[in-house]
């Protein structure tokens, strides 16, 4: 069985087995039989559907177009002189000038005004930070990691040329800083994780396969599966550490058909959790689980340090959030999930992919951006 599996893995055509996105075909391929399956039976869509019914492979095109008319206009628009903007003959000229390597910016697109001169068709997003240090971006709905893997593949040569740092440092500090992931099913994080690191390792010059930062990827779809009173244990004698726990309980008890719609800041305003933030969180269970003898309580604890990093992340605000949201009907959504869309998403509960844009709102800067692929 081993050496059939090797000679076809061996007879894959070599820009299949490279392509930063045969990862995300390879599991959407899986995952289509569950997905007929699931269509047939009828059955409203709950936890353990969504996955196989939602997940949607991004086509590359969609990505670089998104990327390039946010990110990348705002690259032009930095880019370019006011010369460049006035005497330019056509758009493609203009690509040509603000492109740098690995940053093709072919689907960027310009528009000529009145007085001739050119402006990007995106705008020039001049409420985002001068600094791509302080550019935080979410893909919520990240699936395989496809916008992922397409943000860093732009972001690293950018921080080259502006901040002079070496491939190896640009690497790591767009991982540490700039992208970020979430994800309703695990499987899909692991394939997000393992292809960002795949990417990271790959890059020119970067070092090859080494220890890398700790990647901003988390699973908002993670299930408490222990009784009530197990989770609250994990916090021994302290007392807000008790308090945390038992607010995450609350929170991620729905995670599985929830997901990245879960919005730990309401609960946030009540002062439940008093003095304490949720990135505190992580750091005082590893504490309180050092040296854990007991497997089950150990166990607990990843999950707990993995619930924790995801409530982190949905309480914060990106000033870029790029995704290709979920889409279901309201017919078809189970009713703990149709509850939840109504009660907190009026306006848009009639499909998960308007209330995804809601929520990707929410966790929007005042002056940031969405670029999302919707029905």
């Amino acid at each position: 069985h081993q050496q059939k599996l090797e000679r076809l893995v061996a007879d894959l055509e070599l820009p299949v087995f490279t392509a930063s996105d045969s990862l995300g075909w390879v599991y959407q391929f899986w995952q289509a039989k569950k997905k007929d399956e699931v269509n047939a039976s009828e059955v409203k869509i709950g936890a353990r559907e969504l996955p196989a019914v939602t997940q949607l492979f991004t086509e590359p095109y969609m990505v670089s177009f998104l990327l390039d008319n946010s990110l990348g206009a705002w690259w032009a628009a930095r880019r370019l002189t006011e010369a460049d903007l006035q005497n330019a003959s056509s758009e493609e000229e203009l690509r040509r000038k603000a492109a740098i390597p690995g940053v093709p910016l072919d689907y960027l697109r310009f528009v000529q005004q009145e007085d001739g001169t050119w402006i990007t068709a995106a705008g020039t997003f001049d409420g985002w930070p001068e600094q791509l240090a302080e550019l935080k971006t979410l893909d919520p709905c990240c699936g395989s990691g496809h916008f992922l893997v397409a943000a860093f593949l732009m972001l690293v040569p950018m921080r080259m040329e502006l901040e002079g740092l070496s491939a190896r440092e640009a690497v790591d500090a767009v991982l540490r800083e700039n992208i970020h992931g979430l994800e309703l099913d695990q499987r899909c994080v692991e394939l997000a994780a393992f292809a960002l690191a795949l990417t990271a390792w790959k890059y020119p010059s970067a070092g090859g396969y080494r220890v890398l930062p700790e990647l901003n990827v988390a699973c908002s779809g993670l299930s408490i599966s222990a009784k009530k009173e197990d989770w609250l244990a994990l916090a021994g004698d302290n007392t807000n550490l008790r308090l945390a726990l038992d607010e995450l309980y609350k929170q991620f008890k729905d995670a599985p058909v929830l997901g990245s719609l879960i919005n730990p800041e309401a609960s946030l305003g009540k002062g439940s959790l008093f003095e304490l933030k949720w990135e505190e969180v992580g750091p005082l269970l590893t504490k309180a689980l050092a040296g854990e003898k007991d497997d089950e309580k150990a166990e607990m604890g990843v999950v707990a340090r993995g619930v924790a990093k995801a409530a982190d992340m949905l309480s914060s605000k990106y000033e870029w959030i790029i995704t290709n949201v979920p889409y279901l009907a309201r017919g078809n959504q189970s009713a703990n999930l149709k509850n939840y869309c109504t009660k907190n998403y009026p306006r848009a509960q009639q499909d998960l992919a308007n209330v995804f844009l809601e929520r990707c709102l929410d966790i929007t800067t005042q002056d940031g951006i969405m670029a999302a692929v919707t029905p």
